[in-house]
């Protein structure tokens, strides 16, 4: 399954939903810790070894594998290729992949479900949707931690709620992120400004692949950054709230940047084609930038080519899914196999 995951897309990314003009995916991701047993950053191997087989004990007495169709893999048994495509389809994070020992996971056939073992916590479970979905997320999610919740003691403290390896995870656990495309608030600057005021609400603007990382051509992921002293509700309504006001400013700053600035967006969209059609290496930062202003197209119809195709390829010529894809573990290959990829599938419509 893993390998017809990493072939074809996870659903999430294969699919165009509500706001994903600006919005291309909704994650819910929950943190939580078997009472009484060390984190896995403080655990043994015997203690991380007990922290996998109480878990997994619990999702075959729950019935969670069959009713979520899950399938569970020992981390140790995929390739570094295979691990690395899996975090740059954000179905694993950077962190799991880091140490591979005494680590396990679940996904769903969609790719839409991923349930980590022995990451900074005991168990870290998320959900991943199309577009501005953060309300069927949760709702989907909870399923899945609320029978949990009927077979294992999780760590909680009537102060504190539950007990996280991070202290910005304290409380609910929960951590709810947008992976927004913002390519007109970064092509008038007007971004900094945002992201400088949005500690003020506990947004946090992250990188592609979440904390640590940079921006990757005007896509961020934006999420609550704290959870203590907040219910879920809570949580939820503010990331509604800041995910429409996202979305109404993009949709401004489009709309006049398109009135005032047509031909300079006109010629960079031009442009990008251009290096499609008639290059012969693209490197990973040049090729987001194109993609970045051909989904601009795309959007603004000013190109026959949907939408979702773009947001395929985003993730397409990351470098482990394009050595996946090409059977290649060359650096120097990867540069003109892209090329050559992009070529190919957006030949005909540009």
């Amino acid at each position: 399954m893993i390998k017809s995951i990493i072939r074809n897309l996870p659903r999430w990314i294969n699919n165009y939903g509500i706001d994903s003009d600006v919005i291309i995916s909704s994650r819910i991701r929950i943190a939580r810790n078997i009472d009484n047993l060390k984190f896995p950053t403080k655990a043994s191997i015997d203690e991380k070894k007990l922290i996998i087989d109480k878990i997994l004990n619990t999702f075959k007495k729950s019935n969670l594998i069959s009713e979520f169709n899950l399938t569970g893999y020992n981390l140790l048994d995929l390739n570094d290729l295979e691990r690395n495509a899996l975090v740059e389809l954000h179905i694993l994070s950077p962190l799991f992949i880091k140490d591979s020992y005494y680590k396990y996971f679940f996904i769903d056939e969609e790719g839409e479900i991923s349930i980590m073992i022995n990451e900074e916590d005991h168990l870290r479970i998320q959900c991943l949707k199309e577009g501005f979905s953060i309300k069927d997320a949760i709702s989907f999610i909870y399923k899945i931690v609320d029978k949990l919740e009927d077979y294992l003691d999780f760590s909680y403290r009537n102060d504190f709620g539950y007990i996280t390896t991070c202290p910005t995870n304290l409380g609910t656990g929960l951590r709810i992120s947008i992976l927004c495309h913002l390519p007109f608030l970064s092509y008038s600057g007007n971004i900094g400004e945002i992201i400088s005021n949005s500690s003020k609400f506990s947004i946090s603007f992250k990188g592609f692949f979440g904390e640590g990382t940079n921006p990757i051509s005007s896509l961020y992921q934006i999420s609550n950054s704290t959870t203590l002293g907040k219910s879920e509700e809570d949580i939820l309504n503010m990331i509604l709230k800041f995910g429409n006001e996202i979305v109404r400013i993009e949709r401004e700053e489009r709309k006049n940047i398109m009135d005032k600035n047509r031909s300079e967006i006109l010629d960079k969209i031009g442009r990008s084609i251009g290096v499609i059609k008639y290059s012969n290496k693209i490197d990973l930062d040049e090729a987001d930038e194109i993609l970045s202003w051909l989904r601009v197209g795309a959007i603004e119809k000013l190109l026959n080519i949907p939408a979702n195709l773009i947001n395929q390829l985003i993730f397409k010529i990351r470098p482990n899914l394009m050595k996946i894809e090409f059977n290649t573990a060359s650096e120097e290959e990867i540069d003109k196999l892209r090329s050559n990829y992009l070529k190919t599938v957006l030949g005909g419509l540009i």
